[in-house]
């Protein structure tokens, strides 16, 4: 595998640490399906898709199963530190479940239809 297939995922990688770290003014309150949740998920889809590309880019088929949960858990792990990260240096942030699980169901959904896409996209533009 090669880093330039991945740059893509590490420049939103870094978009996402960088809006999970700024600071901004907010109580934490439970709501699974507020507008920010469908953020917080469409940002780790896309953090998802941009993984699963990097590895299709250097490896020219599509991912296997083992690629997909280890690529699901990394995004998931991220987005479980980037909440503790919020609650624990930053003031004016919180540790949100709800934050949690909408990042966590993002990565999911993305999970599922990175290959079928790839199959649709046709096999020289996969993914």
């Amino acid at each position: 595998m090669t880093l330039r297939s991945f740059l893509p995922a590490i420049f939103w990688l870094a978009i996402v640490t960088y809006l999970s770290v700024t600071s901004k003014l907010q109580v934490p309150k439970f709501q699974l399906f507020a507008a920010d949740k469908i953020g917080h998920a469409a940002a780790y889809a896309l953090l998802v898709w941009l993984l699963a590309w990097g590895v299709w880019k250097s490896k020219h088929r599509a991912l296997a199963r083992g690629e997909l949960f280890f690529i699901f858990c990394f995004a998931a792990g991220y987005g479980a530190l980037m909440e503790w990260v919020q609650g624990t240096f930053f003031p004016n942030r919180f540790f949100e479940f709800d934050d949690m699980l909408a990042n966590a169901a993002g990565a999911f959904l993305a999970v599922i239809f990175v290959n079928p896409l790839s199959k649709i996209l046709g096999p020289k533009s996969s993914v």
